[in-house]
Order: structure tokens, then C-alpha cells, then sequence
């Protein structure tokens, strides 16, 4: 069986052409047939890309649709979560709302019950007192020493029941006003005096600004401070230092002293209500630092110490620029 070139071949033999133009025929053809096969295989080239680039295609579109499966279990989920956040919060609220409530009907109830028991008590360390001066050489020593014990004891709780209307009557604080912290702290330097001269201590006060707010709990706060660095000084001379930075948003104080040091373990504790976590030979009830924490609280603050056993203690405490702007 001839082949389709034989059979073109003798095609154009038959023709009545002269053997240049049959020539030319022949090398045309050839060119048309390789032409022929280039379009073919690319043909074939272009369906076999096609086919691939489909498969792709539909492999992604598989994949885009499992992903969008897991994208809306993952938002259903999130649903889910959010629901039970805000619900948590929710009733997060609600117990925060009813704990200040309790905690303003606690502080309400220490605030009277404290008052009420200040006459009684003084009537006790009186009469204490009385029986000491008057019966002194007819009574036993041991009889004396009981009274004296009424006495500290009815003293110490004196203390305490001050100290906790101080506490319970910080939130009673009128509305902010303009300070001079220079102002305040040579008043408190006053108020220390007695405890300045016996202790010998030195006081290093800079220039400190004017600012708006509580004027009785900022002296409080510094009076509380100070008077704990002289308290709680060690056997060299007692050194305090004040300062302050200016912060974006607070005005940051530091009381540095030289004095015994304070645990940092007790970074939490060393702040609440009644709380003597050292040194407890020196006097005091326990209320000082939680006076002073509820002090920058009010102002929008807060406070922490840092501080090394034996070489003394910094304390820091801030107040919000916010008391500032809002009374501006």
C-alpha cells in the first residue's frame, strides 16, 4: 500500500509542470506538513496543560471548600465562645456590682461599729487608769501588772479602731483640689518631729509638684510612709529620700530608706487590712500600708515596694494624670 507521500509524489509527476515548479510543489508540501505537525503538537500540548491546569483547579476548589467547611465550624465555635464569654461577663458584673455593694455596706458597718466602740473603750482605759493611780500601794503586783495590761490592751486597741476609721473613712473624701506636695511634706515633717529628733533621722525632700488631689490622703500617704521608715530604721542614722518622675499618663513617687528591709514575698500582703508580716517588736496595728493602698486607689493609682533585707526598702506609688484633666 502506498503512503500518502508516494501517492502525492506521483500527483504531481502527472502534472504537465516543468521539474522547478514540481520542485517547488514538493518543498511546499513539506513545509505545510511539518507546519502541520508543529499545530498538531501543540494542539496536543494545549490539551494536556488544559487537562492539568482543570485538575488543578478542581483540586483547589476541593480544597477551598473544605476549608471554607472548617472556617465556618471555626466561626460557629467562635459563636459559641463569645456567647459564653460575654454571658460570663455578664454575671461577672453583676457579682462586681453586688461586692461593692457588700463591700460599701462592710465599710459603712466598721465605720459605726468602730465609732460606737470608741466611748466604751475610753471609759475602760479610764477607769483602768483610775484604779492604777488610786489603789497602787494596796494592791499586788500582780494585780498591778493585770491593770497595766488593760491599759496597753485598751491603748492598742484605741489605735486600731483609729486607724480603721481612717480606712473605712477614705472613700468619705471630698472632691479633688489643687496640692502642693511641698506644702504637704513640710507639714508632715512637722507631724514627725518628735520621731525626726530621737531618731536623727535626715530627710531629703526635692522640689515636688502641684497637683490635683485628695489633700488629707496625700498627707496621710507620705505621713504613713515616712513615719514607717523612721519605725522600722536600722541601727545607722536614718536616711529618707523623696522623688518623683513625671510618667505619660502618672506622676510616679519613690520613699527610699536605709532601714531593716521588708520581704518582696510579701508584695501582696504587706498592703491588706491588719497585716504585720515582720519586726513585729515595733509598735503599730497593721493598717498603715492598706491606708496608704486605698490612698493611691483613690487617685487612680497603685503602689508596691521593692527591697532588700537589712540595706532598706523603695516604696513607689502613683497618681493618675486622669484626676488632673477631669478637674482641668
Amino acid at each position: 500500500m502506498q503512503s500518502t507521500k508516494d501517492e502525492f509524489q506521483e500527483f504531481i509527476h502527472s502534472l504537465s509542470i516543468s521539474e522547478d515548479e514540481e520542485a517547488e510543489l514538493l518543498n511546499f508540501a513539506a513545509k505545510y506538513k511539518k507546519e502541520v505537525q508543529r499545530i498538531d503538537f501543540r494542539i496536543m500540548r494545549t490539551l494536556k496543560d488544559k487537562s492539568i491546569i482543570i485538575n488543578l483547579l478542581n483540586r483547589t476548589i476541593e480544597e477551598l471548600q473544605l476549608r471554607q467547611k472548617e472556617i465556618e465550624t471555626t466561626n460557629k465555635e467562635l459563636q459559641h465562645q463569645k456567647q459564653l464569654v460575654e454571658e460570663q461577663s455578664a454575671q461577672l458584673s453583676q457579682q462586681l456590682q453586688m461586692l461593692e455593694k457588700s463591700y460599701a455596706e462592710l465599710e459603712q458597718f466598721s465605720y459605726i461599729a468602730s465609732h460606737d466602740l470608741k466611748s466604751p473603750l475610753r471609759t475602760i482605759a479610764s477607769y483602768a487608769g483610775l484604779l492604777k493611780r488610786r489603789y497602787t500601794g494596796q494592791l499586788e503586783p500582780e494585780a498591778i501588772e493585770f491593770i497595766d495590761y488593760i491599759v496597753k490592751g485598751a491603748s492598742h486597741m484605741n489605735e486600731i479602731i483609729r486607724d480603721l476609721l481612717e480606712y473605712a473613712g477614705l472613700n468619705k473624701e471630698g472632691n479633688v483640689e489643687p496640692v502642693d506636695f511641698n506644702e504637704i511634706t513640710q507639714l508632715v515633717v512637722q507631724n514627725l518631729t518628735a520621731e525626726i529628733k530621737e531618731s536623727q533621722a535626715q530627710i531629703i525632700i526635692p522640689e515636688l509638684p502641684k497637683l490635683q488631689a485628695h489633700r488629707t490622703g496625700i498627707m496621710q500617704l507620705f505621713q504613713n510612709l515616712m513615719g514607717n521608715a523612721i519605725k522600722f530604721r536600722g541601727e545607722q542614722q536614718p536616711v529618707i529620700e523623696l522623688s518623683v518622675q513625671e510618667q505619660p499618663i502618672f506622676w510616679q513617687f519613690t520613699v527610699t530608706d536605709n532601714g531593716l528591709g521588708l520581704d518582696e514575698s510579701f508584695q501582696q500582703k504587706a498592703f491588706l487590712p491588719f497585716q504585720r508580716i515582720s519586726h513585729l517588736d515595733r509598735p503599730g496595728t497593721g493598717m498603715g500600708l492598706a491606708i496608704c493602698k486605698k490612698i493611691a486607689k483613690l487617685h487612680k493609682g497603685d503602689i508596691w515596694y521593692k527591697s532588700e533585707i537589712g540595706k532598706g526598702t523603695s516604696f513607689y506609688f502613683t497618681l493618675s494624670k486622669l484626676l488632673n484633666e477631669n478637674q482641668a
